[in-house]
Formats: structure tokens, sequence, C-alpha cells
């Protein structure tokens, strides 16, 4: 009986050396092409009519007057963004005070806009509405809010918000502002963001490696966002993550690092010319700072990563408001009354969803209603 002979072994041909790791690129570089048409065409990105954010020498950003925008991000529905005749994102005319209506002008960035929510559903809208029953009197909203806006250039926008003849004001912030302010400003423009045209010429086309080309590639995949949207789902591993990003999320560890200190201070000087201008002309200003999503799940944990603190840059920025005479809107008491907070954001987007809209709002119309401002007495809701 013949038997098999452990010692003899089969060969490779030369050309297999070569063709196996062929195979198992393609095969990777085909799954990665499979996925990637799969998620584009489940969690598409569009927009239709005219690009209304623009760039300005010397307003960073401003949004075209009477201009409308339909967009679609990979986490939302389509979304239309219509900006009045003032280029603000507000229902209403942006012309003189009516007649008994009681006025609010929102400053600030894609937060205060209410970026990736429909109007009708952002806190500005519901705010009004609220107050508007509760004040038994119209209240409407000014948005002054600005996509991708640099901090820096919010005191521009109080002239404009001045001439609304508002009875208060309230400036957003959020860290992510904050952290953008020692970055230049071209290194905070978003992708596909159009230029406002000039005659300057063109810069030179500059050669792309491989690497470089393969590493845009990741960071442009659709597959990849949608992965990080179901693995930011998850509090057990998006909080490690973040935490892990260093300067990103130092704004959690106190006391601040050198950076954030700097971020502080320049937070400082903004506040103190905006409220300046305001109550140089006689408007209340607010304060109001939006968590990020991870901060704000920690507010909501009862035992947190040592060395985290969730409330020192919001305990900073309240000190901040307080020494310019300027009003604070606490969100936490809101938030942290839900077990899981993370769920009032976009896990990739990062900017506040329907749900975390209505939780701002309530705090909004809570904080106007006890704010001792003359305009608003008699709105307890």
């Amino acid at each position: 009986m013949a038997q098999f002979n452990d010692k003899s072994e089969r060969k490779l041909a030369p050309r297999d050396y070569l063709l196996l790791p062929a195979i198992a690129v393609l095969t990777v570089v085909l799954m990665f092409f499979v996925s990637e048409v799969g998620t584009r065409l489940a969690w598409s990105e569009a927009q239709t009519g005219p690009e209304c954010h623009v760039s300005d020498p010397t307003l960073g950003i401003v949004n075209l007057p009477n201009c409308t925008m339909r967009v679609k991000v990979p986490e939302t529905g389509w979304i239309s963004y219509h900006y009045n005749e003032c280029g603000f994102r507000s229902s209403e005319a942006c012309g003189p005070k009516p007649p008994g209506t009681r006025r609010v002008a929102v400053l600030g960035t894609s937060f205060a806009e209410g970026t990736s929510v429909p109007y009708e559903q952002s806190f500005s809208a519901l705010s009004a509405a609220q107050l508007s029953r509760s004040c038994h009197g119209p209240v409407e909203f000014q948005n002054l809010g600005v996509y991708d806006l640099p901090l820096g250039k919010v005191p521009l926008r109080v002239g404009p918000a001045l001439r609304l003849q508002p009875d208060a004001a309230i400036l957003v912030l959020a860290p992510f502002d904050l952290e953008k302010l020692n970055r230049p400003d071209e290194d905070n423009e978003p992708a596909g963001f159009r230029q406002v045209t000039t005659t300057a010429p063109a810069a030179p086309v500059q050669r792309v490696d491989m690497l470089s080309r393969a590493k845009g590639m990741v960071k442009d995949s659709r597959a990849l966002t949608v992965a990080e949207h179901f693995m930011f789902e998850n509090p057990d591993i998006q909080i490690p993550m973040y935490l892990r990003y260093g300067d990103k999320a130092d704004f959690l560890r106190p006391p601040f690092s050198p950076a954030w200190q700097q971020r502080l201070a320049a937070a400082d000087a903004i506040i103190g010319e905006t409220a300046a201008r305001f109550h140089a002309a006689g408007v209340p200003l607010l304060l109001m700072v939006i968590p990020q999503r991870t901060q704000a799940e920690l507010l909501s944990m009862k035992k947190r990563p040592p060395g985290i603190d969730p409330f020192a840059i919001q305990r900073a920025l309240s000190s901040i408001a307080e020494k310019h005479g300027v009003g604070y809107i606490d969100l936490s008491s809101q938030i942290m009354r839900d077990p899981h907070p993370a769920n009032f954001y976009y896990p990739v987007d990062n900017h506040l969803n329907e749900d975390g809209s209505r939780v701002v709002a309530r705090s909004i119309v809570a904080s106007l209603s006890s704010s001792g401002i003359a305009a608003f007495d008699g709105c307890a809701h």
C-alpha cells in the first residue's frame, strides 16, 4: 500500500510569489471598493442650490442674503438652509422690529446657526415658539450664527446685531470654537468650501505622492465615516478614544495646559469686547456654552476617568462671563437629566441633533424667563 511521504513538498512556482500577494491586495481593494460604493449609496452626501457660505476678507465667512441651499450629509436627511435679506438663518425678516415683538439676537459659529438640523427644529426656532406662548406675544430669534466662522470674527457681528434693536443677545460657544483659536484661519477651511473669486493668479499645483493620496482616500472614505458612526455610539469605545487626542481633549484636564490657558485668554478678550459693545447700547448679553459630545456624556457619569473634569471649561467661561457682566445659560442641569447625553449629538458630525436642540431650547427659555431682563418679565414658563 502506498504511503504518503510527509517529507515531499510542493514548491511554489516563482510567479506565485508575486501572484498570491497581488491577489490578496486586490481582494482588499475590491472589498474596500464595494463597501465604499455601498455606503455612499446608503449614506449619501449632496447639495442642491447655490453655496450660501462664502469667504469674506474682513468678516471671515458670511451667509449670502436671500440664499437657500439644501444639504445632505451622511448622518442627516436633506436639510434646507435659508438666509433672510440680512444673511441670517431666521424665518422672520430682519427689518425694523415690529411693535410688541420681543427680539433676541444669536451670535456664534455653526452651533449657533443650528447646523445639521432643520431650522424649525433648531434651538433658536424652538425657543422663539415657546417664549411666544409663555410671553403671550411674539418673540423672534434673529440667528447671526455662521458655519465655520472663526470665533475671533464674532465681535464684528455685533454691529449688525444692534441694528436689529434686540431686547437681548446670546453668544454661543463650544469647546471646538476655542480649540481653533490658536490655529491659522486657512487651516480651518472645510473640504469643498467655495472661495470668492479673485483676480489673484492661481497657486501652482503641488505634486502629491502615493502615500498622501492613500491618506486622503482614507480620510474621505464614506465607509470609514459609517464605521465611526456606529463605533462612536458606544461610549465605552468613544470616550477612551477621544481622551487620547491630547491637546484636543485637554480642556477636560484641569489645571489647563498652556495652550488652553492661551485659548481662554483669547476667549476672555472676545467676550469682553462683545459685552462692552452690547452694554454700551443697553442690550443684555448672555453666554451659552454647548458641551462637546464626549464632555456631555462625561457630565452624566458618576465615575469618571482619573484627572477628568467635564465641568472645568464651563466654570472657567462662567467666571469670564461674570467678570464682564454677562449672564450665563447653564446647560448642565438639563443635559445631566439624561443617562446618555451623547445621544443629543451626531456621533461623527458632533453637532446637536433635534433632541439636543430641544434640550438647549428648554435651558434658553428658562434662563430668559428668570434673567431679570425687563422685556421678559412675566414670561415665566
